[in-house]
């Protein structure tokens, strides 16, 4: 599914350029990357048209959710950060889990992470959308190009391929990401605190 890619490519490419800026709007798309992933990987023995509609709905109510509850920013930049650390952590372990385990670590790491968000200060929020941007790139690429990510064309898991070219690309989003993200937030502080 290419165009599926391709969205996912998008959306990780807002989050890595806009994340910080426009905080509000990149909360709703890492609710709908976080929440089509996850519904699409427990879904993977469903019919494609059941689970890319339910992926859709599930991300599209996690977006709204996301958008809706600013107030509660920090803490959810913590639990997104949380959710996407526990799938890179699952993704590199040498055994697999049954779903449901999965999906309960992935809530307890984004609980967890979420809780303490607050004293993360504004660096949750540049580690989550970098993080999250980086994520997203790489589902959606590998969902466009599976055997250049070293995996097969059935590949539906919300874990990242553990393979060389998955890890290199990956690591140097997340690297740009991060970078940028920081200068336009340094940059920002100094003129808006002339």
């Amino acid at each position: 599914m290419f165009w599926l890619g391709l969205v996912l490519v998008a959306c990780g490419v807002f989050l890595l350029v806009y994340g910080g800026l426009l905080f509000r709007f990149a909360l709703a798309v890492g609710g709908f990357v976080l929440g089509f992933s996850l519904a699409s990987w427990l879904l993977a023995g469903q019919p494609d048209t059941i689970r890319l509609l339910i992926s859709f709905v599930t991300g599209g109510v996690l977006a709204v959710v996301a958008y809706a509850l600013v107030r509660m920013a920090l803490y959810i930049a913590g639990g997104i950060l949380g959710a996407v650390l526990v799938l890179l952590v699952m993704s590199f372990l040498p055994f697999s889990m049954p779903s449901f385990v999965n999906v309960i670590l992935v809530i307890v790491g984004a609980g967890v992470v979420g809780f303490f968000g607050r004293r993360l200060g504004d660096w949750v929020v540049i580690l989550a959308t970098t993080l999250l941007g980086g994520y997203a790139v790489l589902a959606g690429l590998t969902r466009m190009f599976p055997a250049m990510m070293g995996v097969d064309a059935a590949y539906s898991s919300a874990q990242v391929p553990v393979t060389t070219p998955a890890i290199v690309i990956f690591l140097t989003v997340f690297a740009i990401g991060a970078l940028a993200q920081f200068q336009i937030r340094r940059i920002r502080g100094r003129y808006v605190n002339m």
